[in-house]
């Protein structure tokens, strides 16, 4: 049988303890009673004001349904889908929140049980059985995010004090990095572990662990010094070959000293715009120089770098701010100086899901070689490839090949738990929709994400261009 890997191009490895949650409820708070105190901004409270409206007639409604039995009908169904539907979200946030209460080894440990479940075992002896294929080999890539955020100053240094226990926690990057290669090498270390089936019933003792994890490093230039993110870079990457078996032979080896940790570690960078991080700074010179030596570092290696797509997510920025960082011609900017950067534009839209950034991001993978998009977070129905399936169909020939190519598996695990009730489901929809063919399957979840991921042993024997 021919070997062949798999590829979810785009999951995450954190739990509670590293987000910085705080920072995200207070900016929460700020758009509120920015809506409700600021006149441009009341058409917000129209959806507050639409179910203040729906429950005062749903209260007329039930004084009078006693006395007319259709209505007595009508309000029933109400209700109860009403109630259905409040259920479905609560018990999503607790399925998502079981998850995220673990610790990071978990993660990949149910991961693998889940694929292996009973009612649906995608994961069976011979390999992950995805879209009509085999697969012997499933790669991870746990997107680290750099949850740290300019703006956590303490009290005292130019912010207001707003609550009593106004201190925010830091939450260095470096916290979440221990914690990602500990998981792997716990994960790893598992095969013989016979409590295993209490918690995993689908992992026998003796199981061979399956999943290869390579980790992004999540950098927001704007939390660091240029010094610092040049000394990060030649940390990390000053070896860096894109050469898959430099990253396996390093997989597991982590022994708790973080700065033991060297060239191979990460198989690329994650950039995240709603944490601050604003791709192209033209109007900040010194923002501009971090992120110049953050792209000239990966365009003339080949890192590959995968940011955040949309406005949506975990967002501590403001609205004007978060528009701006998170628009897509922030990113034609930087293509433009840097054609050869190989960067993945996240969570692609397609369907009714915001139309202008969906023309913006196919004009940038036409345009470009090396720019790719995911299906991951939005993938989660059957509408979601429908509308895939229609953009391919609408594009001539070229264009549609070309976009076949570009586009990623991924999960967005465990984010997408609040739309979809599992990791087996979510892989199982791609592996059963049939609005993509089995070539295109191939392509997504292997052949693509390969070619973003790592280079070919042809690739590592050509000496780079500088760019």
């Amino acid at each position: 049988m021919k070997e062949r890997t798999f590829y979810d191009s785009h999951m995450h490895a954190f739990n509670l303890s590293h987000p910085s949650i705080s920072v995200f409820a207070r900016r929460s708070l700020r758009e509120l009673r920015r809506s409700l105190f600021r006149w441009r901004h009341l058409w917000r409270l129209a959806p507050f004001a639409l179910l203040v409206l729906c429950l005062s007639v749903l209260f007329i409604l039930s004084c009078l349904a006693s006395s007319v039995p259709v209505l007595r009908g009508w309000v029933r169904s109400w209700v109860v889908g009403l109630y259905r539907q409040m259920k479905r979200l609560l018990k999503s946030a607790a399925n998502l929140l079981v998850v995220l209460e673990n610790d990071i080894g978990s993660t990949f440990l149910l991961m693998e049980d889940c694929l292996r479940e009973k009612e649906n075992p995608l994961l069976q002896e011979d390999g992950l059985h995805v879209g009509g294929e085999t697969y012997t080999h499933i790669v991870m890539t746990p997107l680290m995010m750099d949850f740290g955020y300019k703006g956590n100053q303490p009290p005292g240094e130019g912010r207001v004090r707003r609550f009593h226990y106004d201190m925010r926690a830091g939450k260095p990057i470096v916290e979440q990095v221990i914690d990602v290669f500990g998981a792997v090498r716990t994960y790893l270390e598992t095969e013989a572990d016979e409590k295993l089936t209490v918690k995993y019933p689908a992992l026998r003792p003796g199981t061979k662990r399956v999943f290869e994890i390579y980790p992004f490093l999540g950098l927001n230039p704007a939390n660091y010094s240029l010094s610092k993110i040049a000394e990060l870079l030649d940390k990390y990457f000053k070896d860096y070959t894109g050469r898959r078996g430099d990253f396996f032979a390093q997989m597991g080896q982590f022994d708790g000293n973080i700065s033991h940790l060297g060239s191979h570690a990460f198989a690329g960078i994650k950039a995240y715009p709603p944490l601050g991080f604003d791709p192209w700074p033209d109007r900040d010179a010194e923002a501009m120089e971090k992120a110049e030596l953050l792209y000239d570092t990966c365009s003339k290696k080949g890192i590959p770098l995968t940011t955040h797509g949309g406005k949506g997510g975990f967002v501590v920025v403001g609205k004007d701010e978060l528009n701006a960082v998170a628009d897509v011609s922030k990113w034609a900017a930087v293509l433009s100086r840097y054609p050869r950067l190989k960067v993945n534009l996240a969570h692609f839209p397609v369907g009714t899901l915001d139309r202008k950034r969906q023309r913006e991001t196919l004009a940038l993978v036409l345009r470009h070689e090396n720019v790719y998009v995911d299906i991951s977070c939005h993938a989660t129905t059957e509408a979601y490839y429908k509308g895939l399936k229609a953009l391919l169909e609408g594009l001539d020939a070229k264009a549609r090949e070309k976009l076949e190519r570009r586009i990623l598996f991924g999960s967005d695990f465990a984010v997408n738990l609040m739309w979809i009730e599992s990791y087996n489901h979510y892989v199982a929809l791609f592996s059963q929709t049939p609005s993509v063919t089995l070539a295109q399957k191939l392509a997504f979840c292997s052949a693509n994400p390969e070619r973003f991921l790592f280079v070919t042993e042809k690739e590592a024997e050509t000496p780079r261009i500088e760019a």
